[in-house]
């Protein structure tokens, strides 16, 4: 069973990973109720003086220390899983990024848009597209997570690709592709065939 961040490396024990966390981390001014490896799991929230380390750490966990990066050509549904499963595939709620690219299709931001639920995450289009225009992006790929592990596309997720696809051909904005990650796989509206036709 997957549990996200909080998982423990194999072969260490509580207590070397509660250790090695206090070495990573200032803990002397930790609650009386959290333990380090605790600061490990998504669904703790971390005291406001540790909360940039804290993530920074998350984040290197979920990252397996692959210090990867969202630049250059998209060429596949492939490359854009391959930098955000380790992202977002032991997460326990759902979320929602974008990603802008270039005329050339190389991609220059992305940005988490919105946070959910287990099983669902609500967000609008004007939300999806702001930051794709203020950065003088050309198009963009939509990412979403699904905690559990079944990537097939939801109603909803069909009809949210419908209605980001139509807002952003009004604006000239190519959508690439919407591509849904688990921990081990991911599913592509583009590569699938159900990318709406553009006008």
């Amino acid at each position: 069973m997957t549990t996200g961040v909080a998982d423990q490396p194999m072969g260490l024990a509580r207590e070397g990973l509660d250790e090695l966390i206090a070495q990573l981390l200032p803990c002397a001014r930790l609650p009386a109720h959290l333990s380090p490896r605790d600061l490990l799991d998504a669904d703790v929230e971390p005291p406001e003086h540790l909360a940039k380390r804290v993530h920074a750490l998350r984040a290197l966990v979920r990252s397996g220390g692959r210090e990867a990066t969202l630049t250059g050509r998209l060429f596949s549904s492939k490359s854009v899983a391959e930098y955000f499963i380790p992202l977002l595939g032991g997460q326990r709620t759902e979320s929602i990024w974008v990603v802008g690219c270039d005329a050339r299709l190389r991609a220059r931001m992305h940005r988490c848009v919105a946070t959910g639920g287990v099983a669902m995450c609500s967000v609008s289009v004007a939300d999806i597209l702001r930051p794709v225009l203020l950065n003088g992006s050309n198009a963009l790929v939509l990412i979403h997570n699904h905690p559990s592990g079944d990537v097939e596309p939801s109603r909803e997720d069909t009809e949210l690709t419908t209605r980001v696809a139509s807002a952003s051909d009004m604006l000239g904005i190519r959508l690439l592709d919407h591509v849904i990650v688990s921990a081990s796989s991911h599913f592509s509206f583009l590569d699938a065939g159900l990318l709406p036709a553009r006008r």
